[in-house]
């Protein structure tokens, strides 16, 4: 598809990418920090912190190997890898965001099983 015409994809696919992933990575970040605060003891809350900013690490570095497996994937059942080749009009764009939207879908069902399963310790509520 080397063409000079319009591509079926729009800067949108990637704008709304952005918005959301970069809303949920806000809010996800500003969550945790007050989680740690709140349920770390007073002596671990620097390593909290780090573990924080050490997760979201981590997130960025499974991005690049999610990519990857994709392109693997993708090779040995379409022949053809979704992300992979000099010509990015080639490239299957749409078909990775939608994976990566029911990617987070799945994360967030995952967060409400377990956002519905805590507890909040009996210490803490004794100190209010």
């Amino acid at each position: 598809m080397n063409s000079a015409g319009p591509l079926p994809i729009t800067f949108l696919w990637i704008a709304l990418q952005y918005l959301f992933l970069g809303s949920a990575d806000l809010f996800t970040l500003a969550g945790m920090m007050e989680f740690f605060f709140t349920e770390a003891p007073q002596s671990m809350r620097s390593m909290a912190t780090a573990f924080s900013w050490a997760s979201l690490a981590m997130g960025y570095y499974l991005s690049s190997v999610l990519v990857a497996v994709v392109n693997k994937v993708t090779r040995h059942f379409c022949q053809v890898p979704w992300l992979s080749g000099s010509d990015l009009n080639q490239y299957h764009l749409e078909r990775f965001y939608w994976l990566m939207c029911i990617l987070s879908g799945v994360n967030f069902l995952h967060y409400l099983f377990w956002a519905c399963r805590y507890k909040v310790p009996i210490i803490l509520i004794e100190k209010a």
